[in-house]
């Protein structure tokens, strides 16, 4: 039996908890350690509530202070190397933050695990002091990359010296560091019901957390215009809990992720959850991306062609049907949990740190 602990600033769209649980159902122990509640409402385990992370007075915070801008996807990688005002930013909330870290170090047996995936890269304290004394105790060490981190801040230099194994569910990441392994995103797909009776005027969805990101603002002109020539009913999905966003989007028929396609972002938890309901979804895939996942559902969109393929879904409800049931299986297929996570596991047992999971 393993012990493995996950810790991350927030529980980033739920996947993280989708891990601890499916560690638990294989018969291992599994928890969650973040440093501040997410605001879409998923599920927490040990939530230390730290100050100056996370909300969005912080955020505008550090944007003033520390002149941080929008993140912009990279071609090399870079390395977090904090000068002035920001290192001392860093430094007096590591003395800040000390006492609660240190006392729920003891509360909830923090140091009893054999491997600790680190999300973001980024441990309890910046100066990396946590992982450290895990390093000097024989205990192994992951990093896990899910996108900004490492396009915009990069690498924390001692966690990268730190880290045993590094990995990532992005593409465009393997090309920003030369020791990742890609690992797809763990989905629990039976969690989502299938199919709704179709609506008259097929209903297309667009939910971004980011609009830079996804291109939302060429997605929402066109199918505004669509929207007005009665050939669709657009509905725009932001700034809900996760629990009312699922809700919406069971009641539409078609999703468009996004078109942008910076850095070769793709597709993400957004895709999944519209896929699992036999939803079609369009996004943008690089020729690179395309290839590395050739048997993908996806409907192939750009600026450019858009307008074209909503107009050719709509009028072509057994080919939305078709694509619909192919996602659901690709899903349970290539992101299914208990998959994802035994996957995991052959990578363990190929560094040695446990035996054959079977």
């Amino acid at each position: 039996m393993l012990r493995i602990l996950h810790i991350s600033p927030e529980n980033y769209t739920g996947t993280l908890m989708t891990f601890v649980r499916t560690h638990r159902t294989l018969g291992n122990v599994s928890r969650l350690v973040t440093m501040y509640p997410n605001w879409s409402g998923y599920e927490e385990d040990i939530n230390l509530d730290l100050p100056f992370v996370g909300n969005k007075r912080y955020i505008r915070f550090t944007k003033r202070l520390l002149g941080r801008g929008r993140p912009m996807s990279q071609t090399r990688l870079p390395e977090w190397n904090p000068q002035g005002i920001e290192r001392l930013f860093f430094q007096w909330r590591d003395r800040l933050w000390t006492e609660r870290i240190t006392r729920s170090i003891d509360q909830y047996g923090l140091l009893g695990y054999d491997v600790y995936h680190f999300h973001a890269g980024v441990d309890l304290f910046r100066d990396g002091r946590f992982a450290r004394r895990l390093k000097s105790m024989g205990k192994k060490i992951v990093c896990h990359y899910h996108g900004t981190d490492l396009r915009d801040r990069g690498v924390i230099p001692v966690m990268d010296e730190l880290s045993d194994l590094n990995l990532t569910c992005e593409f465009d990441h393997l090309s920003l560091h030369p020791g990742l392994r890609y690992l797809f995103l763990p989905f629990e797909v039976g969690t989502y019901e299938i199919g709704h009776a179709e609506n008259k005027r097929i209903r297309v969805c667009h939910s971004p957390t980011n609009r830079f990101f996804k291109g939302s603002n060429v997605i929402i002109q066109i199918c505004r215009d669509l929207e007005r020539q009665r050939k669709i009913e657009f509905v725009l999905i932001e700034g809900k809990p996760h629990s009312e966003v699922i809700r919406i989007k069971q009641t539409c028929d078609m999703a468009i992720d996004q078109i942008a396609n910076l850095g070769g972002l793709g597709y993400g938890v957004n895709s999944l959850e519209t896929l699992s309901m036999g939803i079609p979804t369009c996004t943008n895939l690089t020729p690179e991306y395309e290839a590395f996942i050739p048997d993908h559902p996806f409907i192939l969109i750009d600026a450019n062609n858009l307008e074209r393929q909503i107009e050719f879904l709509v009028g072509h409800p057994e080919y939305r049907k078709d694509k619909g049931r192919e996602g659901r299986a690709w899903v349970e297929r290539v992101h299914g949990a208990q998959h994802v996570v035994r996957h995991l596991y052959t990578i363990y047992e190929e560094l040695g740190w446990c035996s054959s999971r079977g």
